[in-house]
């Protein structure tokens, strides 16, 4: 079933894409712009990836939810293949920024900054389509405008931790501010795998207590 959704256009047909409108103009218009290069490639990428993130943020939009709600096909799969087909609008995106914008850099910085914005680039995701799961878990139709506010205000913070900065420049501090965006992946990776789980599917050990208060009526 999944395959025939993918196949026959219905899931692409379903999602929001276009908020991905002006992260794709963008993309365009800085490549044309940057055709010579680019003084700032952190800066760059940086804002290109952030117009991504926040367009990914409406793909978990599912307007169908309440008629699919009976079918076997579990709302996890529904957010999954959601999740993928995002993925491979932004994939190659991000690829072609970072093929234009990178030979810029200074040819020693550029795997530490291709590997530093790509995690950051992760983590936003992480973040937006965590989010979106919970909220779409808990009834919201349409999560996505939930999103902006929730990834804006991650940033904020980010940006105003002066102990330990997240949004730095290149230099001796890229290697540690990586390190806490590769924490916040992985933390929100795990909010999104929690968010993504059925909320009327039952645990294995509640099942079993169930049938064992039953058998003692």
């Amino acid at each position: 079933m999944a395959w025939e959704l993918v196949r026959r256009g219905h899931l692409a047909r379903s999602l929001r894409l276009a908020p991905f409108g002006p992260a794709a103009v963008a993309v365009v218009v800085l490549l044309v712009a940057r055709r010579r290069g680019t003084p700032d490639v952190v800066g760059d990428l940086r804002l290109l990836g952030l117009l991504l993130a926040l367009g990914s943020g409406y793909v978990i939009d599912d307007g169908a939810a309440v008629t699919l709600q009976a079918s076997p096909y579990g709302l996890a799969r529904r957010l999954w293949l959601r999740i993928g087909v995002a993925a491979a609008v932004v994939i190659p995106l991000w690829a072609a920024m970072l093929a234009r914008l990178l030979p810029s850099a200074p040819a020693s910085d550029r795997w530490a900054l291709g590997l530093g914005l790509t995690v950051e680039l992760a983590a936003a995701l992480a973040v937006v389509w965590a989010v979106a799961a919970w909220c779409r878990r808990h009834g919201v139709e349409y999560p996505g405008i939930i999103t902006t506010p929730s990834l804006l205000a991650m940033l904020f913070l980010t940006a105003s931790l002066s102990p330990a900065p997240m949004l730095v420049g290149s230099g001796p501090q890229w290697t540690s501010a990586h390190g806490r965006w590769a924490v916040v992946l992985v933390v929100a990776s795990c909010v999104l795998a929690a968010g993504m789980r059925d909320p009327v599917a039952r645990r294995p050990f509640t099942d079993r207590h169930s049938r064992r208060e039953r058998q003692r009526a």
